[in-house]
Parts: C-alpha cells; structure tokens; sequence
C-alpha cells in the first residue's frame, strides 16, 4: 500500500506555526512585491534555521557584525536582486560555518536532480525557479520533499518550500508552497513544474539552485 510521506530538514519542527529548532520565531521572511531582494529573504531563513540569527525581521535594529553585515547587503541588493554566484561569495564572506554548492545555472531536470540530492544530505537548498512563457526568475527555500512511501522506500516526487512572497505558512500548514515535478502515479518527471500556493497554480521550470550546509546546529545569538 502507498501512502504520501513529507521528510524535512532534521531542524525544521512541523506544528501549527512551521518552527525551528533554535528559533522561537516562526520560520518565515515574508517578501514585498516591490523589491528584488527574495534571495536574501532565502538565505535570512537558512540563518535562523541553523541558529545564526533569532529573527530575521529585527536585523536593521540590531548591532552585532553579522546582523549589520545582512542588512546592508539587503539594502545593497533590494533593487537589482543578486544571482546565486553572488549568493555563494557573499555567504564565504561572513565566515559563520556555512558551506555551499552551486548550480548556477542549469536545465528544469537537472535542477530537480540537485535539489532532490542536496535536500537527501540534509542541506537547505535555496532555488530558482521561473513561469512558463515568462524570464522573471524567483528564488524560494527548499526545506523538504514530500513522496510516496512503499516498501520501506521513499520516493519523491515534490519539494515543500517557504516562498518569500507569500505568506506563513499557515494554510497550506507545513509549508507556503509546493513544487511538484514527479506524477505520484507513475514517478515519471513533468516537463514542467506544476507550482502551488494558497492561491494559485502554475506551471514553473527550475533553472538554478544553492545549496547550504552547516556542520552543526548553533545557539542563536541576541
């Protein structure tokens, strides 16, 4: 018998508010339309997650070197966005025990091989993703997959995600949004991504991905 299986970052705490385990905030960066800054949204939430910071909506107010580094980056970027070869300089930057790995740049299939992989090694995985018929790219956080379970076997076959420019994840409970690439039918991948929020589908394809690592988890500090 099959049944659907959602496996997450071990630091993620599912519930009625998606939690962290180092954070007694909700896991959430909430984006505006107005800017361009949803990859630093991605990487505040990667920060809280592991510890590094409590939260992220406090770190234009706070005068540690880490907080003030990433609000001037943020103020920096707001605008004109960053690309994830930028990403991965300025995170070696801060020099806080993250790691990453890096696929600027690559085709639907071979994005979705990347982060599935990353995602299997307990790394969050910050990827790019963009409307069919459409070159605005968009960046979201990969914290888990969900699948099918048979046989003592997990098969993938969608990504949960936190998508900056929506809103908590409260409705859709465990995440904001939901990339699905496999048909839970018959595992076969999608052409293209069917992409779900609260409020709308559409039809997406990855094109780039980042992915984060941290040897361990970090008390955040106040």
């Amino acid at each position: 018998m099959d049944f659907v299986i959602q496996r997450f970052h071990p630091l993620i705490r599912p519930g009625f508010h998606l939690g962290a385990a180092r954070s007694k905030h909700a896991v959430h960066s909430q984006q505006s339309r107005l800017d361009s800054a949803c990859v630093m949204h991605c990487l505040l939430m990667v920060l809280q997650i592991a510890g590094l910071i409590d939260d992220p909506s406090t770190i234009a107010t706070r005068r540690r070197r880490l907080e003030a580094i990433l609000w001037r980056k943020t103020a920096e970027v707001f605008l004109n966005g960053m690309t994830f070869g930028e990403l991965a300089a300025f995170v070696a930057e801060l020099d806080c025990g993250l790691s990453t790995r890096l696929l600027e740049r690559g085709a639907h299939r071979e994005a979705v091989a990347f982060v599935e992989s990353e995602l299997a090694k307990k790394r969050l995985v910050i990827c790019s993703w963009r409307e069919v018929g459409t070159l605005h790219n968009h960046a979201v956080l990969a914290i888990g997959a969900a699948g099918i379970g048979c046989n003592q076997r997990f098969k993938p076959g969608a990504f949960l995600l936190l998508d900056p420019a929506e809103g908590p994840p409260t409705a859709m409970g465990t995440c904001n949004a939901q990339l699905d690439y496999a048909r839970w039918e018959t595992g076969e991948r999608r052409r293209y991504a069917r992409y779900t929020t609260a409020c709308e589908t559409l039809s997406v394809v990855l094109n780039g991905a980042i992915s984060i690592g941290f040897r361990k988890p970090r008390k955040a500090l106040k």
